[in-house]
């Protein structure tokens, strides 16, 4: 089982490491190239919680194999949030985000994405003994809860009139597993993997059964999500070094053990219900089919 509630001290170190070195030097050097690489990362249960110095979940592992696939010497996770990364990358408190990035246009005018290390589609959280659901209308008058500015959040607003479902938009994925966890909302809406982290965690997890108070219904949401890295605009080369590097991970037999060993497996021992996947489903559902450079130049898509 994860734990829930990791330290901020490693970002907030590294983040002033970052600035001091941005002060000393007039032309600072090739993002891949710094002494110590900051990454922008979302703390998420299975996928990058930074709880300690080790590499754990499935982000921290993928992160550190494509760095070091990308000629990186050394780097340092800093905690973003989805309120705040994009302002933490423009501004250059970090080198770049490795933490759920969607790729869709909006953000591909805005940085350069390195895709895709991950694909995954938008699901629901639910209660484990909630009603099931098989189809967007059997949501109809129940309360979604999303992260302000997810990718999630703007499919609901879309699904909010020809559903007839009610949306609840709140600041933190805590607050929307607290509001389902509680009866106000009957689902926490975001990208599927992220929801299958959050039942593995301690405090989501049943003492006597053994098995979380959560379930993910099969239910997709939204089209699949190409999770990638994101760079500022400056950055075009250090991105297709990225997306090369990224090609040798997935392709390895690394990317399934990392995915399985850190999350997948997890989730599958404490799901009600004991679900079951094959590595062939696995991948059918989480391994990238879109690895290019089309999102390092603009005008690309």
């Amino acid at each position: 089982m994860k734990s829930g509630k990791p330290s901020r001290s490693v970002g907030i170190l590294t983040a002033a490491l970052l600035l001091v070195t941005a002060c000393g030097s007039a032309a600072p050097p090739p993002p891949l190239d710094a002494d110590i690489v900051s990454v922008g990362v979302k703390l998420y249960p299975g996928l990058s919680p930074v709880n300690s110095h080790l590499p754990v979940g499935f982000e921290a592992q993928a992160r550190n194999k494509i760095l070091k696939h990308a000629g990186v010497q050394e780097s340092a996770p800093t905690p973003v949030w989805t309120s705040n990364w994009e302002t933490a990358l423009s501004n250059r408190k970090v080198h770049m985000v490795m933490g759920m990035i969607s790729d869709n246009d909006l953000r591909a005018a805005k940085f350069r994405l390195a895709r895709s290390y991950l694909r995954t589609d938008i699901a629901l959280l639910t209660l484990a003994d909630a009603e099931p659901v098989h189809r967007v209308q059997d949501l109809a008058g129940k309360d979604i809860c999303t992260v302000e500015g997810s990718t999630a959040d703007e499919t609901m607003k879309v699904l909010q009139n020809s559903a007839g479902l009610r949306l609840t938009s709140v600041s933190t994925p805590e607050n929307c597993i607290e509001r389902v966890r509680n009866g106000d909302s009957f689902a926490y809406s975001t990208d599927r993997i992220i929801l299958m982290g959050f039942t593995t965690q301690d405090e989501n997890v049943s003492k006597e059964t053994g098995k979380s108070f959560f379930r993910v219904p099969d239910l997709s949401m939204g089209r699949q999500q190409h999770i990638s890295i994101a760079l500022h605009k400056d950055h075009g080369e250090a991105c297709r070094r990225l997306v090369s590097a990224i090609d040798t991970y997935v392709r390895s037999n690394d990317w399934l053990a990392d995915l399985r060993g850190q999350l997948i497996d997890e989730y599958l021992r404490l799901a009600p219900g004991n679900p079951h996947m094959t590595d062939d489903i696995v991948r059918k559902k989480f391994e990238p089919d879109t690895i290019n450079a089309d999102r390092c130049a603009d005008g690309d898509s």
